[in-house]
């Protein structure tokens, strides 16, 4: 239908009729509605009038129509409308029209998307209207800057704060103040506005968004602070609701929406305000404000449905014009309890940092004083140990001291015994005390080793090279060797090239040391058996390459022992009837190392060990031919029962006898009155004393080996009372 035809409609149930006469003037449809105005002036001056349309509805589309020379035109086509054309109407739905005396004017409007009971217009003078848009720009003003401010005071909190809770706070600000602003009408000025779909869906999209952001702020509230939220399923139900609401704003039937929010909003504002309610019981943070909140839409929640359904009274419904959504002490209220909430949340924050800081600096405090006591405890300890370490090594020091003394003592009376017996010795005696003389010698020079060794503290050895004369050396180790070697019956060779350099540049002291430790360790698990020392010297450009091997037929070594014998303090599972304090091979392989060498081992278990080392030394170009050094001559004792014994094969003119390991020797044994002696240290308890009989015993009288071996294993498994038993035997 056209204008004319609508015009052409009467008035009475079949055509135009009163709204307070129609079935369901709440009923939002798609259909067009039109209205009918008539307008009289009955004065005697002209009237400028504003006929507007219920500010704060969302109407798809307004049209305003006069008749103008017979014809029905737009009021902005007609003369009034050109005349009053001014921003303002495009904030409201509204027509200006001029009343001149005695005029009658009628007034068609065509609406849509919009109920019956929201097409009573309003009629205002034109200086009336401008003075209510001037107050409401004013009260806009004021709501739109507070809830801007809120909106990015609350996000900037949330950016520093790292807080959920603020951020939705900010959000929703943001939300109700586009809300707001699209109710009153600002959306009209952009571009919006020429978007009519989308202009009309925008405000229930938002408005539905607002209540979904408020409901995921007080599920934040509740989840920062594990507070158990009352009804939090229902809330949740709520939420996915309105979410749902959302999609149907954009996508769905608006008057449905319309429909749904109108009537169940009321519903939804009852749930928060039991949830606040419940809230006061648990200590949740402005709780108190949570609940004016609720109570606030609550209230507002119901007006509106009363004036959704027109049951609104009609002194709450002119304290604004139009709709109460555009009261703007009821627009403020709610803003003055959004922030009063956000205060109380920042002050709730501020409260919680602070109490945040005084436990900090609390627990700072006392980790302070348990650090405190901590360390002085950790001091005192340490204190404590390096006391008991340096007490330790002050007695360990003091121990070689002692020990060292102990054996310098003896050595020295056999130097100094040696010395008076060599001026009416013979000379087969004198080479004989020479042989004594050296062994003392060499066991001093190892004495002081060891206590340098233990008072350094286990340090680096050090080399001191001098010429040595190679075969007057080689020959003194022989002489020493076959000494150890017979100790248990064993037979010593030596094997060394033709020519060997005359003199050498070495530490004689330290090769002797290795040497003697490796010959020393061949004749300890060696028994009726061979020892061999073998040096073959090959020429090297201006030095000579000397390459050491000593071999046993002794016990052997098994594999899985080869590696533990060189560390220090080190000794063979098997070699339980020698003991030791394990450090001659360590000695001798920390001595080769510093002389750029390693000492090397074959053996296995029962078939005897061979050791071999490689050392460089400069040496002079002439060059002696090696012969076998002399026998070292038999000690010849005046004894008269060693007398009468029967020789032994030791006992022969050349130093390498041929012995069997299966032969068998007569158990001889020292006089009786020197075992006697042997008794009483045994009962005694002189160990020392013991070992130094042994010692002598073994040179007096080398035919009682077999005897002095089982004197030496008792002493070794300390069993004093053996010994005594053996003695007196």
């Amino acid at each position: 239908m056209d204008t004319e035809q609508v015009a052409a409609i009467p008035d009475g149930p079949d055509g135009f009729t009163y709204l307070n006469e129609l079935s369901n003037p709440n009923q939002l449809s798609p259909v067009a509605w039109w209205t009918k105005i008539s307008l009289s002036n009955s004065s005697d001056r002209l009237y400028s009038l504003r006929l507007i349309l219920h500010p704060g509805s969302f109407f798809h589309s307004v049209d305003f129509y006069t008749k103008q020379n017979n014809q029905w035109v737009t009021v902005i086509e007609s003369p009034d409308g050109v005349k009053n054309k001014d921003p303002n109407a495009e904030r409201f739905h509204w027509a200006g029209i001029d009343l001149a005396p005695g005029q009658n004017k009628t007034v068609l409007i065509r609406t849509t998307g919009v109920a019956p009971n929201k097409l009573a217009p309003y009629l205002s003078l034109d200086t009336q209207f401008n003075e209510y848009v001037a107050r409401s720009t004013i009260w806009d003003g004021l709501l739109f800057g507070g809830l801007l401010a809120l909106a990015w005071t609350a996000i900037l909190l949330s950016l520093f704060a790292r807080s959920r809770v603020f951020l939705i706070l900010g959000l929703l600000s943001f939300l109700t103040l586009l809300v707001e602003a699209i109710r009153r009408g600002y959306d009209k000025l952009n571009l919006l506005s020429h978007t009519i779909e989308l202009s009309y869906r925008s405000p229930l999209i938002l408005g539905n968004l607002t209540i979904l952001m408020f409901i995921s702020f007080i599920l934040a509230i509740a989840h920062s602070e594990k507070t158990h939220l009352p009804l939090r399923q229902l809330l949740i139900a709520w939420a996915i609701y309105y979410g749902g609401l959302v999609l149907l704003s954009a996508f769905g039937d608006v008057f449905q929406v319309y429909w749904l929010s109108d009537h169940l909003r009321p519903f939804f504002s009852l749930t928060l305000l039991v949830i606040a309610i419940l809230f006061i019981r648990h200590n949740t943070p402005t709780r108190g404000l949570i609940l004016a909140v609720a109570a606030f839409s609550l209230a507002r929640a119901s007006l509106i449905a009363l004036e959704a359904s027109g049951s609104l009274p009609a002194s709450i419904s002119n304290l604004s014009m139009g709709s109460l959504r555009m009261n703007p002490a009821i627009a403020l209220g709610g803003f003055l309890i959004n922030l009063a909430l956000f205060a109380g949340w920042v002050a709730y924050v501020g409260l919680q940092r602070k109490k945040a800081q005084e436990k900090i600096a609390h627990l700072q405090r006392e980790e302070n004083i348990r650090l405190t006591k901590e360390v002085a405890r950790q001091t005192k300890a340490l204190n404590e140990a390096l006391a008991y370490a340096d007490e330790k090594n002050r007695q360990q020091t003091q121990i070689v001291g002692y020990i060292s003394h102990d054996l310098r003592a003896p050595l020295a009376t056999i130097a100094g015994y040696t010395k008076l017996m060599q001026h009416k010795a013979n000379d087969q005696q004198k080479a004989q005390l020479n042989a004594i003389t050296r062994s003392v010698d060499y066991q001093l020079a190892l004495i002081e080793d060891i206590l340098a060794y233990a008072t350094a503290e286990l340090k680096p050895l050090s080399l001191a090279p001098e010429p040595i004369n190679l075969a007057d050396f080689l020959e003194e180790i022989a002489q020493h060797a076959t000494a150890l070697s017979r100790q248990k019956n064993n037979l010593f060779t030596i094997k060394v090239t033709d020519q060997i350099p005359k003199t050498v540049w070495l530490d004689g002291r330290r090769l002797r040391q290795v040497l003697l430790n490796l010959l020393s360790n061949a004749a300890k698990f060696t028994k009726n058996g061979t020892i061999t020392l073998e040096m073959i010297a090959t020429p090297l450009n201006s030095q000579w390459h000397l390459h050491f091997i000593i071999s046993d037929s002794g016990i052997g070594i098994a594999p899985d022992q080869q590696e533990k014998i060189f560390k220090e303090f080190s000794q063979l599972e098997q070699s339980k009837i020698d003991v030791g304090v394990g450090l001659g091979l360590y000695i001798a392989q920390s001595i080769l190392q510093i002389m750029h060498s390693e000492l090397r081992l074959e053996s296995s278990l029962n078939h005897g060990s061979t050791f071999s080392f490689d050392i460089q030394a400069t040496a002079e170009k002439q060059c002696v031919t090696w012969t076998e050094p002399q026998a070292l001559p038999i000690f010849e004792s005046t004894d008269p029962f060693l007398a009468s014994q029967p020789s032994t094969p030791l006992e022969t003119e050349s130093l390498f006898p041929t012995l069997s390991n299966n032969q068998d020797f007569p158990t001889l044994k020292p006089p009786l009155p020197t075992r006697e002696e042997l008794a009483a240290m045994a009962r005694n308890g002189l160990v020392t004393d013991i070992e130094n009989w042994l010692i002598t015993m073994s040179v007096q009288y080398p035919a009682c080996t077999n005897y002095l071996n089982s004197i030496q294993e008792a002493l070794n498994l300390l069993d004093l009372d053996a010994v005594e038993r053996l003695a007196l035997s």
